[in-house]
């Protein structure tokens, strides 16, 4: 069992916290711990005299500042990050209706790794909530099995945790994931725009 003292695993760092993780319920009152980190993007803002993307090529996120100056959205920028720490990694669009334009950053859990992937489908299973939503935004993978992945949930300014979220945590740790494999990744609001 992880406790709250424990250190956060290296692999959080990839992901850039602007403060040092904490491990906590993945809401009030849950069985389910995870890790929570901070981090911090930079909103991207259409130049002068442009513009900004239509929402089919946006999907409806916020948008940040990627490489190069372009804008992208967090849960992409998550993903590079993880694939630049040597992971193979994708953003799980749960809905599927992502602009094609991001089918590199994209994983469809059917292409993982055959135990990765047979873990993965039970975990949803066992939630009850399947195609309901509940699975984290990112998985990345070192191997093919339950024990070589992380999982990343983004949270974005007014987001928060959901209650399919919880049970799919809960479930995968009945699965055999451990805390240490799991991140809640908070873009809170800046500090003036908190009440």
């Amino acid at each position: 069992m992880v406790s709250p003292e424990s250190h956060p695993p290296e692999w959080t760092q990839l992901l850039r916290p602007t403060i040092r993780p904490i491990m906590q319920p993945i809401v009030i009152g849950s069985s389910a711990i995870a890790w929570y980190l901070e981090l911090r993007f930079d909103r991207w803002t259409p130049p002068t005299g442009q513009l900004p993307p239509s929402s089919s090529e946006t999907y409806r996120k916020t948008l940040v500042i990627g490489e190069n100056g372009k804008w992208s959205v967090a849960e992409i920028e998550l993903v590079k990050r993880m694939r630049a720490g040597g992971w193979s990694a994708g953003w799980v669009d749960t809905f599927g209706s992502a602009p094609r334009a991001w089918s590199g950053w994209i994983v469809d859990p059917g292409e993982l790794p055959t135990a990765l992937r047979r873990s993965y489908n039970a975990i949803t299973n066992d939630t009850g909530r399947t195609g309901e939503g509940g699975q984290p935004d990112v998985i990345a993978w070192r191997g093919d099995t339950l024990r070589d992945c992380v999982l990343v949930e983004y949270k974005g300014p007014n987001d928060r945790v959901r209650p399919g979220q919880d049970d799919w945590l809960r479930a995968a740790l009945r699965a055999g994931l451990s805390p240490n494999q799991f991140v809640v990744a908070r873009w809170p609001k800046p500090r003036k725009e908190r009440l």
